[in-house]
């Protein structure tokens, strides 16, 4: 009679916190033989809820009681514990992966700690696990903390309730800018991807020295047979940064254009795409050489793959380029202000299979003579600078600005009709005083808007800025500079 009326008022000892939060339908008792095997290392009350109720979610906040063995390897990597100290036990993650770990400090002594995969910031919520489900837990402002109650409505009703292992990920690039993103996926698999990023890259391939070493192994074969012949066919390569684009122009009228990526740790090949067809050769009205590729885009391709389908025929200095027909304006602006062809990977160069890899530089390359330049290119290059003044400067934006550095908004009363171009950089003439520099956002035809560098002093007062009157130049005075010399 005594043991059934103690029943009828018995209590378990975190009843509270159930109450508070009540067990999901998913929740299930845990094996008797895990509870044993934790039997002298968690408190009596966590493993009473373990077999009254069990590990899944609990609460409209989602968090889950989880089951150590499964995700005491995950936090062993993250957080690793010299020889005799206090074993971290993971008890339970909340809806955003945060994993909550118990430890017995002494035999009077423990503590609730959590390590957020993200922050990668660890801290003790309370020094007793009790407290933690019944006190913690239970406090509406505590609970706000670790599992923001706004945030995890819009989680859900995006993605819907949670399954067992999964987790709700925000995308950390986007909620830089204020945009938030947030999707479901495989905890664990979060916490893997999380903590291999921290660790030092595994090389997953061989640094090459040579052409034919850069290109995917599935490839090299495909690309390494194509001679150089005296008309255009052979191999042309176009490197910017780590992204390469190998052109293998055939006879027949037949060509392959690969692309990918070596990365510059692991020197990894990824994001391979390769494309394979017939091409054309025709002379536009200008008189100029244009080769016209027959590219056919795929699922998997990226709309940008389509840019090498016109090419124009630039041979100089003994060697031939081709030029990316749509970019034609880019190459003439960067010819005209800087005597560079301007960005790599506007072109192709010819090249060999076993031509040892240079830098990749981006823009560094001297622009032939003009004479050398195509009619369709050379029309396009200023002989003469541009030189527009500014009529009008904005008010700075100081949400902008970065350590007294920032970009302001001048009004130029010289236009697109003028023969200034979207982005194109302007500078102060050499041999001033000043030395603006900035570049073309805004397009009109005849007063564009462009974005000009200032920097503050100490006192806050703008040192190095644009003024009304300011005259600026499409040359760059480097390039000035070197001609005088």
């Amino acid at each position: 009679m005594f043991k059934f009326l103690r029943s009828l008022f018995y209590r378990p000892a975190l009843h509270k916190f159930t109450r508070k939060h009540p067990p999901s339908r998913q929740v299930t008792p845990a094996p008797a033989e895990r509870i044993e095997s934790y039997r002298d290392i968690l408190p009596a009350s966590l493993l009473e809820l373990w077999q009254r109720k069990g590990f899944g979610f609990y609460g409209n906040r989602q968090l889950a009681l989880i089951d150590p063995s499964i995700w005491q390897p995950v936090l062993d990597r993250w957080i690793i514990s010299p020889p005799g100290a206090a074993v971290r036990v993971p008890i339970a993650m909340t809806p955003f992966g945060i994993l909550l770990y118990y430890r017995r400090l002494t035999d009077t002594e423990e503590d609730v700690a959590y390590f957020d995969p993200v922050s990668k910031e660890t801290d003790v919520l309370t020094w007793k696990l009790d407290d933690f489900f019944n006190g913690f837990l239970c406090d509406t402002r505590a609970l706000e903390s670790l599992i923001p109650a706004a945030t995890e409505k819009i989680a859900r009703e995006e993605n819907g309730l949670l399954a067992t292992g999964e987790a709700y990920e925000i995308n950390q690039m986007l909620l830089t800018m204020q945009m938030l993103q947030i999707k479901k996926v495989d905890a664990a698999a979060m916490h893997h991807r999380l903590r291999d990023a921290v660790d030092p890259p595994k090389k997953k391939g061989e640094e090459p020295n040579t052409l034919v070493q850069a290109i995917p192994d599935a490839y090299r074969d495909m690309f390494a047979d194509s001679a150089t012949g005296d008309d255009l066919t052979g191999l042309y390569l176009s490197s910017y940064s780590d992204w390469y684009r190998l052109l293998a122009l055939q006879p027949g009228g037949q060509y392959r254009l690969l692309f990918w990526r070596i990365h510059y740790q692991t020197f990894e090949r990824t994001e391979v795409r390769s494309y394979a067809g017939p091409y054309k050769i025709e002379r536009n009205a200008n008189g100029d050489i244009k080769l016209v590729l027959d590219i056919r885009l795929r699922g998997d391709s990226l709309g940008s793959d389509a840019r090498d389908d016109e090419l124009l025929v630039m041979p100089t200095g003994g060697e031939t380029l081709l030029l990316q027909f749509g970019e034609l304006k880019n190459i003439a602006t960067a010819i005209g202000g800087r005597g560079t062809i301007g960005s790599s990977k506007y072109y192709f160069r010819r090249v060999t299979p076993e031509e040892a890899l240079s830098e990749n530089s981006s823009d560094d390359r001297a622009a032939p003579p003009l004479t050398d330049l195509p009619q369709s290119l050379r029309e396009l290059v200023h002989v003469e600078p541009v030189m527009p003044r500014i009529t009008h400067v904005a008010e700075p934006v100081l949400d902008e600005e970065d350590d007294g550095e920032g970009t302001v908004m001048c009004t130029l009363d010289l236009g697109e009709e003028d023969g200034l171009r979207h982005n194109m950089p302007l500078y102060s003439p050499a041999h001033t005083d000043r030395h603006l520099i900035g570049w073309i956002w805004g397009m009109a035809p005849h007063a564009c808007q462009v974005g000009v560098r200032y920097k503050r002093g100490e006192d806050g007062t703008i040192l190095h800025g644009p003024r009304v009157g300011d005259l600026l130049t499409t040359r760059s005075p480097k390039l000035d500079r070197c001609s005088d010399d």
